[in-house]
């Protein structure tokens, strides 16, 4: 007895020395992890079309990167089903630190709160790395069109033929919750890759109605008429534009698309927190504050702490403007 137990002691303690020598092991991996990363190029994906707000953005910090990382970042367009095909291509990555991406939370969340389906991935394990900015809309319409208040849609007495980046998209989102308050009936263009691609679509007349941030109809301004911003105030891009939240549409303030930097599920640390190190250093540079406002995008820097607050918030609003939704979607309120 005394020989079988002092042979699983031996055993056991074969057992803890080895786990010792693996955690050490993977300590020292880590450590040097962070010192090391990164050791090849980062591929950035990006859920929407070239030339888009969340390509832009993603160019410019892929550019400010390269030079403090030392490596080459390489960012992949995946435009496709209003966000969806980026965003799980993200989540289904290697999770060694070298892919990362926008991911866009607003259909996923627009799957369970407004359509009653289960998203097709788990938004609460991504790996938030941090949120460089939100993007507040504009409803706009074809400039020669009667439309001077978002009241005059509800008079058309007809479906307004709406330009969109696909179904549970923010576009798809705003217009169905917009609708479905104020009553009127709404006819979907879908298909396109980019927000700036649906504004030139409204102002050729394809579509009456868009919506949008200033840098995606910047290049049609002149063909189109903003009829509110989705801000709780003025935009002082446009100050005679009225804003959701003085209007009364409080909810619809909510809606807003974050631009939120994750990695896929499993990430480890230390490739997350050099990346967020770096984002955190564009965020506080003069010259790419001023960049982001002349691009006419919202630089709003954020930790993932409060990243996962404001999305939380943003589910429950989701949720609470599903019967509007479902009724724009039915065509009756």
């Amino acid at each position: 007895m005394d020989l079988i137990r002092e042979d699983h002691m031996k055993a056991y303690r074969s057992i803890i020395s080895g786990l010792a020598v693996a955690g050490a092991a993977l300590a020292f991996a880590q450590g040097a992890s962070a010192a090391d990363y990164p050791k090849k190029p980062i591929t950035f994906i990006v859920p929407f079309g070239v030339g888009g707000s969340f390509d832009t953005i993603a160019r410019k910090l892929g550019q400010r990167w390269e030079k403090e990382l030392g490596q080459p970042v390489v960012v992949k367009s995946l435009p496709g089903s209003g966000g969806r095909r980026g965003s799980l291509q993200i989540y289904r990555a290697q999770p060694d630190g070298y892919t990362i991406g926008f991911a866009h939370f607003v259909p996923f969340l627009a799957d369970e709160k407004l359509m009653g389906k289960p998203p097709a991935l788990d938004l609460k394990k991504f790996e938030v790395i941090y949120k460089i900015a939100h993007g507040p809309n504009y409803i706009f319409v074809r400039k020669d069109l009667p439309f001077k208040s978002v009241k005059d849609l509800a008079k058309a007495n007809r479906p307004i033929k709406f330009a969109s980046t696909g179904v549970g998209a923010i576009t798809w989102t705003e217009a169905n919750a917009l609708a479905g308050i104020l009553d009127f009936k709404l006819a979907f263009v879908l298909g396109y890759s980019k927000l700036g691609d649906a504004a030139v679509a409204v102002a050729k007349g394809d579509a009456e109605a868009g919506l949008g941030t200033v840098s995606h109809f910047q290049g049609v301004k002149d063909d189109v008429r903003p009829l509110m911003f989705f801000g709780s105030e003025r935009d002082p891009n446009y100050p005679d534009v009225p804003s959701a939240g003085e209007l009364g549409l409080k909810r619809l303030t909510a809606l807003g698309s974050p631009r939120i930097i994750v990695a896929p599920p499993g990430t480890p640390k230390a490739p997350v927190m050099v990346i967020r190190e770096a984002i955190k250093k564009a965020a506080a540079d003069p010259e790419f504050k001023t960049w982001m406002q002349k691009s006419g995008f919202y630089l709003k820097a954020q930790d993932p702490e409060s990243t996962w607050v404001d999305l939380e918030e943003q589910g429950k609003v989701f949720a609470s403007l599903a019967e509007a939704v479902q009724a724009a979607q039915k065509g009756k309120k």
